[in-house]
């Protein structure tokens, strides 16, 4: 998903004029998106030290292999996601703010230069609802089996992402919710999706912030 955001963002100092707020927050993703790949791994020898990870992680470096072969392999085509909307809040709230966010897109593409609208939606709702989600559905990262022979490296790096990388950062000192925002895009995007699902809407983020 972070990846993808990259196509979803222009911080040319022109949009200062064009569309300030799409700037700002496409400063904020590509600031937290080289967090995430450039420097969140920088961390890891000290964790193993602490014992938050076992040994392997800083000399192996699995985690950017791991990201690498994402974007290697790219994104396969899923339209059969939509088989799971009668079994899934999020696939029926997802599939159907796609397309509002698409169509409001397409209204007002002339204040989003450069951006690609797919990578744009999810840069935003997409990223900010699946962090949600982890926190939402684990209350405790230690619920994450960590001597599982199968996953247990994953239940490792996921209780560390899910303590510290997925709750809202506090103390911000500007929106950056589709809710509040006074931009007509976002505005309308939220409205409607918030008809939909309010909880979902309410947290829809505009720009990769955590």
């Amino acid at each position: 998903l972070t990846c993808c955001a990259n196509w979803g963002i222009n911080g040319h100092l022109s949009l200062e004029d064009i569309n300030p707020f799409l700037r700002r927050n496409s400063v904020v993703t590509a600031i937290y998106n080289y967090f995430g790949y450039s420097a969140f791994s920088r961390f890891f020898k000290e964790w193993e030290k602490q014992g938050l990870l076992s040994e392997g992680w800083n000399t192996k470096n699995p985690f950017l292999k791991c990201v690498n072969q994402g974007i290697k392999d790219g994104i396969g085509q899923h339209g059969n996601i939509v088989d799971l909307i009668p079994y899934s809040r999020f696939v029926k709230f997802i599939v159907k703010v796609r397309m509002i966010f698409m169509d409001e897109f397409a209204k007002h593409k002339d204040q989003f230069p450069g951006i690609d609208g797919e990578a744009f939606f999810v840069g935003t709702v997409l990223h900010s609802l699946d962090h949600c989600l982890l926190e939402w559905n684990l209350d405790d990262p230690l619920w994450l089996d960590v001597d599982d022979p199968k996953f247990g490296k994953m239940a490792e790096l996921g209780r560390i992402v899910r303590a510290g990388f997925v709750e809202d950062v506090p103390f911000l000192y500007f929106n950056r919710r589709f809710k509040g925002s006074d931009h007509p895009f976002y505005k309308s995007v939220y409205e409607k999706a918030a008809k939909i699902d309010k909880k979902f809407a309410d947290n829809m983020d505009t720009c990769i912030i955590k």
